[in-house]
């Protein structure tokens, strides 16, 4: 599993251009292109309440559920399946699964680097802000079956 560099970014912008983008303060960037499960806080008397939203054919009446400007992203991460799980500061979640076709998430970072999850749950990352000696922690890492005990921070 690993814990994204966004986790305490703020975010600036939310767009729908090919699909969900979410821009990100310090130049990063989250486009999401499969189906995914928003789910929405508790504000009395309503329950907290998930929808499932294609980010490709937003409806007008799910726009608004969107509005995460100014929220921050308080947890990152991408699990050993490739799924992309977000929180957020106002108590959204986004969870998004892999697809058996498509792209379904990338992340991009000016300072970072750049992840995705390729079609069947395959990540690709390259980070530019670590050091060459750290290669070999990432694919170690990744390649380890999930025990639910370590998240990594890079």
């Amino acid at each position: 599993m690993y814990t994204q560099w966004i986790e305490n970014c703020v975010v600036q912008r939310v767009s729908v251009r090919d699909g969900l983008v979410l821009d990100l303060d310090d130049y990063n960037e989250i486009v999401i292109s499969c189906p995914l499960l928003l789910t929405l806080p508790a504000v009395d008397p309503y329950p907290a309440e998930a929808v499932r939203i294609d980010p490709l054919k937003i409806a007008t009446d799910e726009r608004p559920l969107l509005n995460l400007a100014g929220a921050v992203c308080t947890q990152a991460w991408s699990g050993d399946d490739g799924g992309l799980h977000l929180r957020f500061s106002r108590g959204h979640s986004i969870d998004v699964d892999p697809d058996s076709e498509e792209t379904a998430w990338e992340l991009y970072g000016k300072r970072h680097g750049y992840m995705a999850c390729l079609p069947r749950g395959r990540v690709r990352v390259v980070r530019h802000d670590l050091p060459d000696s750290d290669d070999a922690n990432i694919l170690n890492n990744a390649a380890q079956p999930s025990a639910g005990s370590a998240r990594q921070t890079h």
